[in-house]
């Protein structure tokens, strides 16, 4: 995809999704999305990516250019939303995307049971954007999904913030990471 197309899509997405009324990250957690993928995953084939809670697409968008660029083979995201008209939004927005290298799946359903269901440790990389309450389950299975050196980001890591409980469960587990400051935040934890 060329930057100009994906500036485009961007904008458009964008604004899409503030016409609507369905919330999004910001610009800057986009570029915390994909400087973080694109640097986690350089040369990667065949890596596999969650965005829980995607909504319209917006983060899904900037997950697919950060494995578009990054992966030497074929890559997958695959993206979840609670919402079936938000999802319906989503693939038809998708349908204009051109990707070579990276191939997007939409899921209907509740985030946490479609996390649940994953094979353990299948998943190199997640975004996570659902309810704050729920991050202590999410880091939880994340410690199970992810692939030894697996990178997961939550959303909103100030704005409102987590519950103190997803940082102690990432603490004890051994995980590094960092918050990332912008607006609302972004948790980055690298799984040992």
């Amino acid at each position: 995809m060329r930057e100009s197309d994906f500036r485009d899509l961007e904008l458009k997405l964008r604004l899409d999704s503030d016409s609507a009324g369905v919330s999004r990250i910001d610009f800057e957690d986009g570029l915390v999305i994909y400087s973080a993928l694109f640097t986690h995953l350089s040369g990667a084939s065949g890596a596999k990516v969650l965005d829980l809670g995607s909504a319209m697409g917006y983060s899904t968008l900037w997950i697919s250019k950060a494995l578009e660029d990054s992966c030497s083979g074929e890559c997958d995201v695959v993206a979840v939303e609670l919402r079936g008209d938000r999802v319906k939004a989503a693939q038809e927005f998708f349908r204009d995307v051109k990707l070579e290298k990276v191939k997007v799946t939409f899921i209907e359903g509740n985030a946490v049971n479609v996390l649940e269901g994953v094979d353990d440790e299948s998943i190199d990389a997640a975004f996570v954007d659902v309810h704050v309450s729920l991050y202590p389950r999410v880091a939880e299975l994340m410690l199970r999904k992810l692939k030894r050196g697996g990178l997961v980001l939550f959303h909103n890591a100030i704005r409102p913030p987590p519950p103190a409980e997803t940082f102690q469960q990432l603490s004890g587990a051994g995980w590094r990471y960092a918050v990332v400051p912008t607006l609302e935040g972004v948790l980055i934890a690298r799984r040992p």
